[in-house]
């Protein structure tokens, strides 16, 4: 039970900094073009990061850890 809680705390996490980040964007006053990109980078990052978690416990297959270098992050 413990390795199934720290997954459940580890998509937490990803899930926790992404709502933080995109907070952040809704408060800047900046270009909103900006913003679509940085959210869109933000959301892609976290999507990536609970692929490589899931992968981790063998319950994800397709998960690649040179997919975010398509992107050119």
């Amino acid at each position: 039970m413990k390795k199934k809680e720290k997954v459940i705390d580890n998509v937490v996490k990803v899930l926790n900094e992404l709502d933080t980040n995109l907070d952040k964007l809704d408060q800047l006053e900046n270009d909103e073009k900006k913003h679509s990109v940085k959210t869109w980078y933000y959301q892609t990052k976290a999507v990536h990061e609970i692929k490589k978690i899931l992968h981790d416990v063998q319950k994800y297959e397709k998960y690649d850890d040179k997919e975010l270098e398509k992107y050119g992050l």
